[in-house]
């Protein structure tokens, strides 16, 4: 009994596992049916044909497909999986996914076939392509091995312009451009825009017709004082997935002139100035549009006030902007163009003081006007002057010897200059100046023993008159100044005192016009008076007179010049420290252009044109003793030497084309004479 509930237990075991296998195998053939086989009564293996609605489509068209299979799907329907090329895609079945990069194309990853359909639908979008290319797919029963495959064309589409304006187009105003495709997708496009010269929109949407954009030009800077007579080239380029199109556009007409200004000149308002280093080497601005594009090469033009070179530029964080400056030349900040300055009339001007005043040791209107060895009294001098008159005198004690040189003098006031410049390069520069005046010199030397000297016997004064001119084309301040330099030299072998006088006429137009001297009639006629004095033995003079000077400047000088006399309320302490403190951060990038003068160049003057007389009157004296027998009194010998010299330092012209005015300047005229008194044969030199 026992053994028989055992048999039907094992029985029943079995049965079941029959049974669970049964069911597996005919899971199993469900499956392979869908999958693979779809066999029916009667019918042979399936499979799949795969077809595009379109051979061929443009680069951003979609093209239709469809898959057929040769038997309907069993129920639960069918997975039919797509690819490219040889590759199906990896991706969950309904997504789109995209092909590899070779490929223009993107499609879903599969296709459901429904129970009972033969067919399905799907869609392949495109992209721009530059030349024609095929795309290939392949379609795959589920995970079997029926394939289908097909494939179509992927044309280019290109961009145009169906619309460009004609001509250039004014600053500040725009112009109606068109841009198409070849084809235009039934989606449409949307093309990017880029563009130089000009501002265009960022892209624009083509559908159905060529679409319209607006490109609209700059206005002119406020900044720039090249304000672009001269017309700037630009260019629009239109883009749509990889093809693109590009025009050329033209903004400012062109009216043949070139821009009278350089274009890395900017404006600057002169009220825009917070303070000027007590050196001169710096200018703080206020913050604004223009200062804050200042960079190193930049030309500062300030109106009234002058032009002043970048080196280098500091943003401060209290909003003002530092500037370390230098003199700028003439075609720092002129382009193309005539400057004339005519007999203008100059506006008085008096040095500058506050922060830059003489009495400040660090300024650099501060020059040293005279030289002496340590321990020597200096040369004393007042001077006086307008644009017509000037005098002076000096006085000196060295030793036992004192000294005194004292001149006035009347001056015709005019003068021209003229500068012409093309593309950048000086092409004539000239200075003239009609000297028609008189010099009149008195000179005196006492000694209280024999031997001795004057020491240094030269002096440099300060300028006797000074003048701002503005140039009218451009209302830029130039410095227009007469100076009176002398160096007297007495001699005496003993106690004794002298002195003498003499007054010249000069007449006559001078100057320079390149590297060539300008001479119109100049002349120089003397008048000496006898000279008095008490000595017993040979002796003599030597009086040579630098006046008048004619100077016209612009530099770092007559900025600060203008400054004082225009704007006076910007040398102020606070500013100028301010200025100080920044100096340092600047300082390498900063050209220190204004030098004191050295030995070799003690008159010269940097940056300016000048036209100048030199007197000379040696005189020789035989003292009472030296009476001979042809000659009743003491003889007296004058030797002469009058000249006219003129220069035009380089630097103020900048670059120069042709000609260059020599360093030392030349020579204009130039006379000699000697003369005795009494005018007897005795007297006279001998040759």
């Amino acid at each position: 009994m026992h053994n028989l509930d055992i048999e039907r237990r094992s029985l029943g075991m079995w049965r079941l596992v029959g049974a669970a296998a049964l069911a597996l195998l005919m899971a199993h053939s469900a499956l392979s049916g869908r999958a693979s086989g779809l066999s029916g009564a009667g019918s042979g293996a399936v499979t799949i044909t795969v077809t595009m609605s379109e051979a061929g489509v443009f680069g951003g068209d979609s093209n239709k497909g469809n898959v057929k299979l040769s038997q309907p799907a069993p129920a639960g329907g069918v997975t039919v999986h797509l690819g490219f090329g040889k590759t199906l895609l990896m991706a969950p079945c309904g997504q789109t996914a995209s092909s590899k990069s070779s490929v223009p194309a993107s499609m879903p990853s599969c296709v459901n076939v429904l129970a009972g359909a033969t067919s399905g639908t799907f869609t392949v979008s495109t992209i721009n392509v530059k030349t024609s290319k095929q795309v290939k797919i392949i379609a795959q029963l589920g995970g079997s091995s029926v394939f289908g495959n097909t494939s179509f064309l992927v044309n280019p589409v290109t961009v145009s312009f169906s619309q460009i304006p004609t001509g250039a187009i004014d600053w500040g105003s725009s112009a109606t451009w068109g841009v198409t495709l070849s084809h235009i997708p039934k989606s449409g496009a949307t093309v990017l825009l880029s563009a130089s010269g000009v501002t265009v929109p960022a892209n624009v949407k083509v559908k159905g017709a060529p679409a319209t954009f607006i490109a609209k030009a700059p206005t002119i800077s406020p900044c720039s004082m090249s304000p672009s007579s001269s017309p700037v080239s630009g260019k629009i380029t239109a883009t749509w997935e990889g093809a693109s199109a590009s025009a050329p556009i033209t903004v400012g007409k062109n009216n043949g002139q070139p821009s009278r200004y350089t274009s890395n000149t900017i404006r600057i308002d002169p009220y825009a100035i917070v303070g000027v280093s007590h050196d001169a080497q710096v200018v703080v601005l206020k913050g604004s549009v223009c200062a804050n594009s200042l960079a190193g090469g930049d030309v500062m033009f300030i109106k009234k006030l002058g032009v002043l070179k970048v080196g280098g530029v500091k943003k401060i964080p209290s909003g003002e902007v530092a500037v370390g400056v230098s003199s700028a030349s003439l075609t720092d900040f002129i382009n193309d163009g005539t400057m004339q300055m005519l007999k203008e009339t100059p506006q008085t001007a008096t040095e500058p003081g506050g922060s830059n005043s003489p009495g400040n040791p660090w300024a650099d209107t501060a020059e040293p006007y005279h030289e002496q060895s340590p321990g020597e009294q200096p040369w004393k001098y007042t001077t006086s002057g307008t644009a017509s008159s000037y005098s002076f005198t000096a006085f000196k004690e060295n030793n036992g010897l004192s000294a005194s040189v004292s001149a006035k003098g009347q001056v015709n006031g005019g003068y021209n200059f003229l500068v012409v410049i093309h593309q950048d390069k000086l092409q004539q520069a000239t200075f003239t100046v009609p000297t028609d005046g008189t010099l009149d010199v008195t000179w005196m030397a006492q000694t209280t023993a024999a031997g001795q000297g004057i020491g240094e016997s030269r002096l440099r004064m300060a300028p006797l008159y000074s003048g701002l001119v503005d140039d009218r084309a451009d209302d830029i301040p130039f410095l227009f100044q007469i100076y009176g330099n002398f160096i007297f030299k007495p001699g005496f072998g003993e106690k004794a005192a002298a002195q003498g006088h003499f007054k010249i006429t000069y007449k006559g137009d001078g100057g320079i016009d390149g590297s060539s001297a300008v001479n119109n009639s100049l002349d120089a006629t003397p008048d000496i008076s006898s000279t008095t004095s008490s000595a017993k033995a040979a002796h003599g003079a030597v009086v040579a007179i630098n006046a008048p000077k004619f100077a016209l400047t612009l530099s770092k000088d007559s900025f600060l010049w203008a400054v004082a006399n225009r704007l006076p309320s910007a040398l102020n302490q606070k500013g100028a420290d301010m200025a100080d403190g920044l100096e340092g951060q600047l300082d390498v990038k900063i050209k220190h252009d204004v030098k004191y003068p050295q030995p070799d160049d003690y008159f010269k003057l940097p940056r300016a044109a000048y036209v100048q007389w030199v007197a000379s009157v040696a005189y020789a004296g035989q003292g009472l003793m030296g009476a001979g027998l042809l000659s009743p009194v003491p003889c007296q010998q004058y030797y002469q030497n009058y000249l006219v010299q003129a220069g035009i330092d380089k630097d103020m012209l900048g670059s120069v084309s042709g000609s260059v005015p020599p360093d030392k300047g030349v020579e204009v005229f130039k006379k000699t004479g000697v003369s005795a008194i009494p005018s007897i044969q005795g007297c006279m030199p001998k040759k």
